[in-house]
């Protein structure tokens, strides 16, 4: 997913269109030389955190910047984006969907003990955070409570709940939200996506831009399909919750669960509205909810109550508390074939 893969370094990063009031403000502490030494980029997947935090660190190790950004073409900038700069360490876990674990971090002791030889600030870069097992953020820990002179950690997270109190605390907190719908719109425009199947997958997104570009692939939609095809299925009581589970507890690719888990909350969501409001919406969408045996507010309580399911399975996933997938995925698969019982 977009915010959760490694990234590749551009020649000349920058923030994307929707960032620039934090870029600013970011910049202006970096300038007046008040930067934290620990920053926690939080949000939502695909709203371009780690295009974010890229640039700064472009910038943090630019010998020449311009205009606020990093220039491409110093030795700091080339050896960046060769991914040999002494000054920079990336922490991440060893396969993707797997914990940074303890043995990583305590690995930051030389690095943070090692003196810049350009003297500037060196840049750790923690993704996603959330991922630490507990030996390890309690390790973190410890570099945070003592931080060493210009040593900057950037930590990025989809799930700051999933962090220890304790290190939110120490972190200065760079919130990151969905931007404007006319601004992720034009957005998705220039990358070739206009029209209704920009609204449509940017409503997926719950408005993240970059996870909207990726959910219109191929690959996504088909899967988006099926998987809808599966939940109709088991609200007419043709399909095994079992069975269901065994397929999308583990998907292919790039498609993740906790994505899939996502796309059941957006049609949860416009179930709810339709009902509330009259709505007329998908006919696969309205199928499911026209099956549903009950009608009025206890309907709605019954669907409100999923919902909230729902977000308890995908926080679990994201918070690295590392559930038995197939399990929490068999069950809320139950719990909605009991919807229609």
């Amino acid at each position: 997913m977009p915010d959760s893969n490694k990234y590749t370094p551009s020649a000349t990063p920058s923030p994307l269109p929707w960032q620039g009031e934090s870029w600013q403000r970011l910049g202006a502490q970096w300038r007046a030389e008040r930067f934290p030494h620990a920053l926690l980029l939080s949000g939502q997947a695909g709203l371009g955190k780690r295009r974010f935090a890229e640039a700064f660190v472009a910038l943090a190790l630019c010998e020449q910047p311009r205009d606020g950004l990093a220039c491409g073409d110093c030795r700091g900038c080339r050896l960046w984006q060769a991914g040999s700069h002494p000054d920079f360490l990336r922490v991440e876990p060893d396969k993707s969907g797997g914990p940074i674990k303890v043995e990583q971090i305590r690995r930051l002791g030389e690095f943070v003990a090692r003196t810049s030889g350009r003297e500037g600030a060196r840049v750790i870069w923690l993704a996603p955070a959330e991922a630490m097992n507990a030996s390890a953020a309690n390790a973190l820990l410890k570099n945070l409570e003592e931080p060493a002179a210009a040593v900057i950690f950037l930590l990025i997270t989809d799930a700051a709940a999933g962090l220890l109190p304790t290190i939110r605390s120490r972190c200065q907190l760079l919130p990151f939200a969905a931007p404007p719908e006319d601004t992720a719109l034009s957005w998705l425009k220039a990358g070739g996506l206009d029209g209704e199947i920009g609204r449509r997958v940017l409503a997926l997104a719950s408005g993240a831009p970059l996870l909207a570009l990726q959910l219109a692939e191929p690959e996504f939609r088909e899967a988006r399909d099926q998987f809808l095809q599966d939940l109709s299925a088991l609200s007419r009581a043709g399909a095994s919750a079992v069975a269901i589970a065994g397929r999308w507890a583990t998907p292919s690719g790039d498609i993740e669960l906790t994505m899939l888990l996502q796309f059941w909350q957006h049609w949860v969501t416009q179930m709810l509205r339709a009902r509330s409001c009259d709505l007329t919406l998908d006919p696969q969408i309205m199928g499911l909810l026209q099956r549903l045996p009950r009608v009025g507010q206890r309907d709605l309580r019954a669907l409100f109550s999923f919902y909230d399911h729902l977000s308890q399975g995908r926080q679990a996933l994201v918070s690295g508390a590392n559930p038995n997938r197939v399990l929490l995925l068999e069950e809320l698969l139950v719990r909605w074939g009991r919807l229609y019982q």
